[in-house]
């Protein structure tokens, strides 16, 4: 009986009291908003957060913002080619010029006087394919770096941020012309039948798929200068259809265009992207197995300069919230 009665109350002394439960339940609400903050109450629904917000690039890859300089700098290379030089340059090139007349026929187009209807689909056709490439670069790499417990020296991030360009410029496209049942069934179908070709190419050889986007770079400069000379040429179907629209919202956050800059000028940050892209990929198709990646200050500059905006954005905002005037203001007497 003594031993039966000593169990009971070490079982006592051992269970917690109320007063030890108390603090334990009043922070289980607490708990519990924690691990469900981030659900969206169900009686307000999360508010959408703006497009041209989502469009600022400054939280993640961060594309380059070009000058007018720049982009003239590019536009006088429209017409630089790489001549072919090994098998895989050979194919590559035959399989691109194939697609290209190809395409001009399917979509319309032609060089001199092209209607606003032949380059709308072609656009976003153009665009929705030329974002694969580069994401399955960075995905078989990234795979290799884990399998081979070694490192990528950067090349990863320059992929995925050609990937994410490629994309962004499909979205303006977007807010730009209607994607009809056609378009979209070519959409569709460039990107089943092209994409097991490329990760095909790129597994045997990474330098032919380079070599391949980079003559689809080509084209595409050559056609985006194409349409900004006949977008500023007075009697052209381009000029009398687009040449007085405004760049949408989305663009002027994503180039940190002026409030005022037209499509035009968007057409132009395009064709500058996809020079640079044509570079990258030109550049990976010779570089040896291994090497640093050489674009690799280039992100980091984009970076710094991004920062810079968003903190100059974000002084400004704090200026104009407090009522202040912008600008500089002197003082006599020194900061303490």
């Amino acid at each position: 009986m003594m031993l039966r009665r000593g169990a009971v109350l070490a079982a006592r002394a051992a269970r917690p009291c109320e007063a030890q439960w108390a603090p334990l339940r009043a922070a289980a609400p607490q708990a519990a908003r924690t691990l469900t903050q981030w659900s969206a109450p169900r009686s307000a629904p999360a508010k959408p957060m703006a497009e041209e917000k989502i469009a600022d690039h400054s939280w993640r890859q961060q594309n380059h913002i070009w000058t007018e300089e720049e982009i003239a700098d590019r536009m006088a290379t429209k017409d630089e080619k790489h001549k072919p030089v090994t098998f895989g340059d050979h194919l590559a090139s035959g399989v691109m010029k194939g697609l290209y007349w190809s395409f001009n026929a399917v979509t319309g187009y032609t060089d001199e006087n092209p209607t606003p209807q032949a380059i709308e689909w072609r656009l976003i056709i153009l665009e929705s394919f030329a974002g694969v490439p580069g994401f399955l670069a960075a995905g078989f790499r990234h795979f290799y770096s884990l399998r081979t417990l070694q490192r990528d020296h950067g090349a990863i991030y320059t992929f995925l941020e050609e990937a994410e360009n490629e994309r962004m410029h499909l979205l303006v496209c977007l807010k730009m012309f209607d994607a009809g049942i056609g378009t979209r069934a070519l959409v569709i179908a460039a990107q089943v039948g092209m994409t097991p070709l490329l990760m095909a190419t790129y597994a045997v050889s990474p330098a032919t798929m380079h070599r391949f986007v980079g003559y689809l770079e080509e084209t595409a400069v050559h056609t985006y200068a194409n349409i900004v000379k006949h977008c500023e040429m007075e009697g052209s179907h381009l000029h009398a259809a687009w040449a007085h629209l405004p760049a949408p919202e989305i663009a002027k956050s994503y180039w940190a265009l002026e409030d005022d800059a037209s499509w035009t000028t968007c057409l132009k940050h395009m064709l500058a992207d996809e020079a640079h892209h044509r570079d990258v990929n030109h550049t990976f198709a010779t570089l040896p197995e291994g090497a640093e990646n050489p674009f690799i200050k280039e992100h980091m500059e984009n970076f710094d300069a991004a920062v810079m905006r968003r903190t100059e954005a974000v002084l400004r905002n704090a200026l104009e919230a407090s009522g202040k005037p912008k600008g500089t203001e002197s003082r006599d007497t020194p900061l303490a």
